[in-house]
Formats: structure tokens, sequence, C-alpha cells
């Protein structure tokens, strides 16, 4: 490892201990430490201990540790975030920093904000925003980088998380590349072009060469092509159809769509071989000498620079593109200077460059999944693909890997006759293919899982065969496209075999998708698996690489053989905590309710004393924009380790009801479907269950009056009853509407919780007169706080001692209303709302109940009361 390491190392601990999630990785500030220590520990290790190393180390510590923990402070007094308004539109100015982007349902523009409206003036401010146009086909202006837009009736946010544990980190996302706010425009918004800035030198620069190269992709590549292309060449995956990106996710390939170190390499690879047999042939006829110096190699490397900052100007400041970049211009600029041994110090010096100019990269899965590819392969380049650095290694017979590898640099090699030097070869790139495609996915496999719960299962495989067509596709399409720009007739020309790379681009990911088990959803294991994991990682790759070496005294301890065990304890941990993640959690003596923050929704998991759980509800958004069930549900499922939902139950067939429970059924095994709503004709409801009876699940009939028992715990249906039904319905096929909702009573030994749906007034008034027992320590409001129900009688009935609101921020309906709010209050009931509070989590051992609710600022649990 380069000397670098243990300061990388130093500087990334002091990151870790500002992140809360990193605070409590198993144990407090234990993977801060974890981190720092290994790095102090390496110059402990070394002969030489200056005292500059200490300071270095400890200013590094510190340094990442304050840079991280104020990188959100240091904002000037006129930034957007101080002088936004959420709770009306306003009007700005700014400036577009690149085209907008296109999509089928909605324009995104990115703007460099530097007037706001503030009352009736426009202040100066700074930032940058993401504006949505939900209603694209009202567009009518064509819009350009450098143009400066009046924006009005603009709605501003700042951007927002779903405060659920496991939740993806929107707010962070959208920090890491510079957005500070978010904002829509409505039909009534007007955009009036002001004239246009002058853009920085490489945007101005990147602006036009995307022009030129995109008019000739769209004239030559329409449709699946086109947006394929887009997506591999340049990263815009925004046309791509959701068929396309699954087939993509299913089978391990989506790091083919993300501008990355392998996109960079073809690059600078196909420059390569073009450039040095020309350099190698004109040195020969001019400067023979020069040649037989080696200088044909060099020239080839300097030449290559300039195709390669061609691409990285074309991509843009991505943070795999930078990262990416550097790596590939320091491997050039090492050829120059015979420095081809140091590239995993400058993979880490990389990482510090970046991790220094934005410390919330760290949080960034494409920095994170680059980094440990990037690692992966230099490690497996280093120590399994040449001979290794000790002579006396080079003694004896070199392992089977090495020998075909290094086949084309013996003696033998060159008596061979060349059909037999083209099998060995293909079979040489095939073993380095497969070893570099291994080395990436052992090394990315814990951020898959931990950020996506997904793992391709053909994903090894089909890797070996996809990234060698890549690596023709994207050179050929750039020098296509490029000499397009200028000739437009050899665009049409080159662009046969282009068709034909992306074709094949197209089905194969189509076909390996469509077989069963391509991949598969994973819960979230423990952390403790990750330590696992590593230690199989290292364990594994210090017995490959260390010869067996005879045993002199079998009675002296040998450390091998304590590696050995402890890596069959570390792989059995590993694979016992992967099928297992709960292991070894067992019944106990608590009942957990959940209402999950799914904006304006509603969405309630029920985790059972025996460990059995339910999902009552899941959410969704009008128009179905963000799948709630697998983007926001999901996530908090798979974070707490759960692969299996025991009961599943709908309380009405609403959109911000049931849509994400159509996701959760694809997505995990259904023990039973519970039906309230059996004689009722519903095309909602009625698709939900028959996609739960494909899943195996058994749907139980749950009528008022004929209780669930699951453990001690009692599950009893109030309503909808047959005589309000009849009443309601008059045997016409309806939609279940929200006067028809599940209302559904929990008790467990003293504790009773009410959970109401979206009834309203008239349904609470029925409920009472017909003496429902209603009676509860908790009530999860109706309707969402609606001043349409929540009536006085109601809450004098039900006296809680506190409501839970499930309602969006700032939904346009004002729920929870105001008045139902004061009546609440007015009757002493504590207040709990999801659109401030973030989730809320009731537990309760039947006598003595917690309420705490989710903070997205820290991993556990806040602002804990007791009852």
């Amino acid at each position: 490892m380069g000397p670098l390491l243990p300061y990388f190392l130093s500087y990334l601990g002091g990151l870790l201990a500002a992140l809360p999630s990193a605070i409590h990785f198993l144990l407090p500030y234990f993977l801060p430490v974890l981190v720092a220590g290994s790095g102090w520990a390496m110059v402990l290790r070394r002969k030489k201990k200056p005292l500059l190393n200490w300071v270095c180390l400890i200013a590094l510590f510190f340094g990442g540790y304050f840079s991280q923990a104020i990188s959100g402070y240091l904002q000037p007094e006129n930034h957007i975030l101080n002088h936004i308004d959420e709770s009306r539109r306003t009007a700005l100015v700014g400036t577009l920093i690149e085209a907008p982007e296109k999509l089928e349902h909605k324009t995104v523009f990115h703007v460099d904000v530097d007037r706001l409206r503030s009352g009736n003036a426009l202040r100066e401010v700074t930032g940058l925003v993401r504006l949505t146009h939900y209603h694209p086909e009202l567009i009518k202006q064509a819009f350009h980088a450098g143009d400066r837009i009046r924006f009005s009736h603009v709605r501003l946010k700042h951007p927002r998380n779903f405060k659920n544990p496991g939740a993806f980190d929107y707010r962070s996302f959208l920090k890491v590349r510079g957005i500070s706010a978010i904002g829509s425009l409505s039909k009534n918004s007007l955009m009036e072009i002001l004239g246009t800035s002058p853009l920085p030198f490489l945007k101005s620069l990147q602006a036009s060469l995307r022009v030129g190269l995109l008019k000739t992709l769209d004239a030559e590549f329409p449709r699946e092509h086109g947006a394929l292309l887009k997506a591999m060449l340049l990263g815009q995956k925004n046309n791509l159809s959701d068929e396309i990106k699954e087939d993509y996710i299913a089978t391990g390939l989506t790091h083919l769509m993300a501008v990355s170190g392998l996109h960079v390499g073809f690059v600078a690879w196909s420059a390569f071989i073009i450039f040095w047999p020309l350099t190698f042939y004109g040195l020969a006829n001019y400067r023979p000498q020069w040649a037989q110096s080696g200088a044909a190699r060099k020239t080839a490397a300097f030449l290559c620079l300039f195709p390669v900052l061609f691409y990285l100007v074309l991509v843009g400041a991505k943070i795999t593109a930078l990262r990416a970049g550097f790596m590939v211009l320091a491997f050039l600029f090492s050829i120059l200077v015979n420095r081809e041994r140091d590239l995993f110090n400058v993979l880490l010096l990389a990482a510090f460059l970046i991790l220094i100019w934005n410390p919330q990269a760290v949080l960034d899965i494409s920095f994170q999944l680059s980094f440990a590819a990037m690692t992966g392969i230099l490690f497996a380049a280093r120590h399994f693909s040449r001979l290794p650095d000790d002579p006396i290694e080079h003694m004896g017979e070199q392992p089977w890997h090495r020998r075909l590898l290094l086949q084309r640099y013996t003696e033998e090699w060159k008596e061979l006759a060349w059909p037999k030097k083209m099998i060995l070869s293909i079979k040489g790139y095939v073993v380095a293919s497969a070893l570099i495609s291994t080395a990436v996915y052992v090394t990315t496999l814990p951020f898959l899982i931990f950020h996506f719960n997904r793992v391709s299962l053909i994903g090894l495989l089909l890797n070996v065969f996809m990234i060698p067509l890549a690596s023709v596709l994207i050179p050929l399409a750039l020098i296509t496209l490029s000499l397009g720009a200028v000739f437009p007739g050899l665009a049409w020309l080159l662009s046969f075999p282009v068709h034909g790379l992306l074709e094949c681009f197209l089905i194969i990911p189509r076909f390996f998708a469509s077989l069963p088990y391509a991949s598969v959803y994973i819960a979230s294991p423990p952390h403790l698996w990750i330590l696992c994991y590593a230690f199989v990682l290292a364990g594994g790759s210090w017995l490959a690489l260390n010869k067996p070496r005879p045993v002199e005294d079998p009675r002296k301890f040998q450390p091998v053989v304590l590696v050995k065990a402890g890596l069959i304890c570390a792989l059995t941990g590993v694979i016992a905590l992967l099928i297992w993640p709960r292991f070894p959690e067992r019944p106990s003596d608590e009942l957990q309710v959940s209402i999950l923050d799914v904006g304006q929704g509603e969405s309630i998991f029920i985790e059972f004393p025996n460990r059995e759980t339910m999902i009552l509800d899941g959410g969704g958004f009008f128009g179905n924009f963000l799948d709630v069930g697998k983007m926001v549900v999901a996530p908090f499922l798979w974070n707490r380790g759960i692969n299996h939902i025991d009961y599943l139950a709908a309380t009405h067939s609403d959109q911000d009801h049931i849509s994400g429970l159509e996701s959760l059924v694809e997505l995990f095994s259904i023990g039973h479907f519970l039906d309230s709503f059996q004689g009722l004709n519903d095309s909602r409801i009625d698709r939900l269950k028959q996609k739960a009876l494909a899943r195996q699940a058994v749907v139980v009939p749950f009528q008022p009056g004929v209780p669930l028992d699951i453990g001690e715990v009692r599950l009893t249906a109030l309503h909808p009853g047959p005589q309000f039904i009849l009443q309601t319905v008059n045997n016409r096929k309806i939609k279940m509407g929200n006067e028809l909702s599940l209302v559904l009573r929990l008790e467990y030994r003293e504790f009773s919780m009410l959970l109401t749906g979206d009834i309203g007034k008239s349904t609470e008034d029925y409920l009472i007169q017909h003496s429902a027992p209603l009676k509860a320590n908790f009530l999860k409001s109706p309707h969402h706080g609606s001043r349409y129900s929540n009536s006085s009688s109601f809450i004098r009935t039900v006296q809680p001692q506190a409501v839970f609101f499930s309602s969006g921020y700032l939904n346009w309906m004002r729920h929870p209303h105001p008045e139902v709010v004061e009546r609440y209050k007015a009757a002493g009931t504590k207040i709990w709302r999801t659109d401030l509070n973030g989730s809320i989590h009731i537990t309760t051992d039947g006598v003595r109940h917690q309420i705490r609710n989710f903070s997205d600022s820290a991993t556990p649990l806040t602002g804990e009361e007791n009852y």
C-alpha cells in the first residue's frame, strides 16, 4: 500500500466522526476510531516515526472533522436558503448552467440564481436551484445554457428527506451536486428570457461541444439507440425507458451508464492503440534512435491527454468523471516520468482532493462505488497479474493465473505459432476480464446491499463479456459523433457498426434480465456483517498471496492457523447474516407500531411481540411520479432486516394509501392478505388481492365482529360492516371511498390504539351511534387531520392520550387543518405529526408506552416521550 494511506485514513476518520450515521456504527464512534486508528497503526509499524508524522495525522483528523461539521454552515448571508418562504410562490432571476432536461412528463432547469423576490422587491442572492415544470407541453420556447431567465409563480422549498430509518438521503445527494434548493413551476408560471450571460470557460466549452455532438446523435441515433448512447457516453439516463433501466439494474450493468474509470479508460486505451503504432512508425523512419529508446510510447501517452481532456470536458464535473479523469491523466503522466507503479497513491490523492473540495462527497454512493471498484481493480492488477516484488517469490512455478496473464513476456511465447498465440491471448483476456469483474464485484457488494438492497447474480458473469464490448462501443461512438459534427456524411457511414453494438446492449441485458433470479432483493444485514465481510476479504487475500512455508516446529503456534479459523468463522457469519439478517432476534414482550413519513399519504408498520409483521397501507403520490412503496416503505423494511411481510392490508383504494402496497407485493413475500371488503367490487383492491395471491399469500377474511389474534395482540375490524355497506353502496359497483375505509382497533394487554383510515364525520357519527369500542390510548387521526373529520364528539369518545397525523409537509389541503389541531389541543391530547416530526414509533409492553420520532439529522430515534 502507498505511503499516503495512513494520512488519508486519518482524514477520512475525521470526516466520519462528524457524521451521525457513522458515529453510531456498532458502538459510539467505533467506525471513525477504527478508520483513523488503522492509519495511525501503520505509522507505528514504521521504523522511523518522526514527530512531524504525528502532527500531520492529528491535523488531518481534526481538519476532516471540522470541514465536515461546518460544511452546512458556511453560507453567506445572501444565500438563497436564508431567504426562502416555503408558504408562498415567488419570482426569481438566474442563468441556466446547462440546457433543460426534457423528460416524458416534466422538464428540469438548473438555474444559478442571482435575484429573488422578497416582498415587492428583488434582492440579490446566490445559490443553485433545481426547478421542475410538470407541464412541459406548455413550454413553447427553446432554452439554452447561458440564458438569463426570469421565472414567475415559483414554489421554492428546502430539499427534504423522508424521515424514516434507512431512507435515502436526498438532501445530501443534492448538496454534493451543489444544488441548494428545489422548486416547482405551475401552469401559471411564466419564463422570460432576459438575455444571455457569459458562462465560465469550461462550462461554455462543454455547452458548445455538447450542442454539436447531441445534434448528430439525435439525427443518427433516434429512439432507444439514442437514449442508450446518451446514457453510456454522457451519463444522461433521463431519456431511458423504465424497462431498459430495470434490465440494466437486474443484470448488474448500470455502471456502464455512469461515466467512470471504465469510460475514460476506454477513451485513453483506444487513443493509445491508435497513436502508439503511428508514432513508432514515424520515429522509426525519421528518428530510429528515439524509437529504440521508447520515446514512441511516451509520445503516444502525451497525445492521449488531448482526447481524454476532450471527453472530460464533454461529460462535465461529475464525481465519477473527476476521479476517473484524475486517475487516467495521472497514469499517462506516470508513463511520461517512468513511475507506473504508483497508481494506488494516485487513487488516494484523487480521493483526498475530492473530499477536501467537497467533504459531503463521502456520503455519495457514486464516490463510494467508484473508489471501491478502483481499489479492487488496482489490488487485483498489482497482486494477481504481475510478478511479486520479492525476487525469492520469482523462484518455482507461478500460479496459473500469472502464467496465463504474463505468458507474452516469456521466451516460449516467441516460438509459438500465431494460432496458438491467438488462443492463449483470448484465454488471457477472458481471465483478465474475469479477474477485474470479480474484483469490482466483491469490493462494491457491501455498498450495493446497503444502498440498493439488490444484488445481480448474473452480473459477475455478464460483465466479463459486456465490458469488452463497451470498450469498443464508447470510443467508436465518440469518434463517429465527433467526425459527424464536422463532416455529417461520415456520421451516417460510421453509424452502422455503432447501431449493431447498441442493439447488442439492448438485447443481451433484456434476455438475461428475464431469467429467474437474475437479481435478488436483500434486506440490510446488521453492521457486524460488514466487519465479517472485511475480514473475509482481507484474510482471503492474505492467504492467496502468501505461499505456505514449511513448518520448522509443529509444536510452535502458526499464525496461519488462526487466520484460517477466523476466516471460516467470518465466512459463516457473512452467509448466515445475509440469509437471516435479524439473527439472533427472538420473540419479545414488545409491540411496535411505526407511522411512516410517506409525504401526503399513509403507511403503518406493526411488529408484533412474536416478531410477525404487518403493513397497513403503503402510501402513494398522485400521478405516481414517485413509487413510494419501492423508494420509501421498502427501504424502511430492509433497514430492519425484513424480507417477508406476514400480514398486508389496505384501508381503502385511494392512491395515497394503496399505490405503495402494489410495489411491496412485488418486492416482498407475503404471508396473509387481510380482506375487509368481501362483497364490494373495487378494481384496485381486487388487483392488489390477485397480486398477493400470485405471491402465494393466503387471503384472510377480516370482518367486524371476528377479531384476529396474533399472539397476545388482538386486531378487531370496527368498520365497514355489512349494514353500513348496504346503506352506502346499495349494491352498486363503486370505488372504495373514504367512508368505507377499514377502521381497526389494536389491543395488547392494557394498550389500545385506533387506526381510522380516511373516514369522515358521517362515519365517525355512525360508529358512535352504534357504540363501537372507540376509546383508546392512542389515535391515528382520520383522513390525515381533515377539517371534515376529527369531530369534537369523536375526540371526546376516543379520549386519546396522543394523536398521530400522517401528512405531507406544506400540502395543499392544509392537513392537518389548524381547526383540527386546536380541537385536540383543547382536549389535552399530545400531537405528533409526520410532516414535522418524521416517522413516529410507538413501543409498548402492554403496560408502559414509549413514543419516539425519527430525526434525519441522526440515526437514533429522538423526541422520546413515555406514557
